[in-house]
């Protein structure tokens, strides 16, 4: 048993055992694991696009990504008992039980969560328009299969769409109330704790720099002439390779960066000189476009 042990721990990061998808490799705990949400199919009244509970240790957070010009929902999570086949949190204020299942968890308890929607009068058959314009990238075929199978049945659509117009936009936001927080969920790696920086920026941009936190993420991006920064919040998975997956609200990008290709591929290429470096595939189509190489930030880039 001792010697298994020793064997988890030194692949971690590349292995395949049970123990790593329950709980992760983080630097910060040894129990670090994500909760993602199974979503049904997409529809005209569908809001949530990803829904993630992080767990490490004693803390747990909580992102939402919408198909809507929100931000990412984030309500409070407190962790009460987390247990292989038996989790309890609060969120948002309320109790949420969640027990094992035969293909992943289940909310067990009677809960009144929902995630909110920003006021409108647009009709909400409009939001299913929007979302098929701006399908995920299809190279979110590569990351983990717990994370590749809960990324919205949209990932498997184009990401050459022409974006949709600022109007078009601003009508796809509905008036219903919000949509009840998801029941259904599955164990996926947890993406942990990395703050990268663009390696080569290139003559237009000034900075680059993407913040991961668990399942959420922030790119920043700072350019020398006339266009504005981009501060774009997004929602991340990860793979046994290293590979992390960036989704970004599609209205947020198509207002941005003039582009229907919110999902973004980080390829994990290795050790290199300078550290690990990922190769992005996405952000080329964005106008003006993203630094295509990352690397690990270090004191130096301070």
């Amino acid at each position: 048993m001792l010697n298994s042990i020793f064997r988890w721990v030194a692949r971690c990061g590349v292995a395949t055992s049970v123990l790593l998808v329950l709980f992760g490799c983080s630097s910060s705990s040894n129990k670090a694991y994500t909760l993602m949400a199974q979503l049904p199919p997409a529809s005209k009244q569908q809001l949530i696009m990803m829904a993630t509970i992080d767990v490490e240790g004693s803390t747990c957070n909580v992102t939402v990504m919408t198909w809507s010009p929100n931000k990412p929902w984030t309500p409070s999570c407190t962790v009460n008992q987390d247990q292989p086949t038996h989790k309890n949190f609060t969120i948002n204020g309320q109790p949420v039980d969640i027990v094992a299942v035969s293909d992943g968890f289940k909310v067990s308890n009677a809960i009144s969560l929902t995630v909110p929607l920003p006021a409108s009068t647009a009709a909400p058959a409009t939001t299913a328009t929007v979302a098929e314009t701006a399908k995920i990238d299809s190279h979110t075929k590569a990351s983990s299969a717990p994370a590749a199978s809960l990324m919205v049945t949209k990932a498997k659509g184009s990401a050459t769409t022409t974006a949709p117009a600022s109007a078009s936009v601003a009508a796809a936001v509905t008036t219903a109330p919000g949509q009840a927080f998801p029941t259904l969920w599955n164990l996926a790696l947890f993406p942990g704790h990395e703050k990268l920086v663009a390696q080569n920026l290139g003559y237009l941009v000034k900075s680059a720099g993407i913040n991961i936190d668990g399942s959420a993420c922030e790119l920043d991006v700072v350019f020398k002439v006339r266009y504005p920064p981009y501060h774009l919040d997004c929602a991340v998975t990860t793979n046994k390779r290293g590979d992390f997956t960036l989704l970004f609200n599609p209205f947020k990008v198509a207002t941005a960066a003039s582009s229907g290709t919110n999902s973004i591929l980080l390829t994990s290429e290795g050790q290199s000189i300078s550290g690990v470096i990922w190769d992005s595939h996405g952000f080329d189509s964005w106008t003006p476009s993203v630094p295509p190489s990352w690397r690990v930030r270090t004191k130096s880039d301070n």
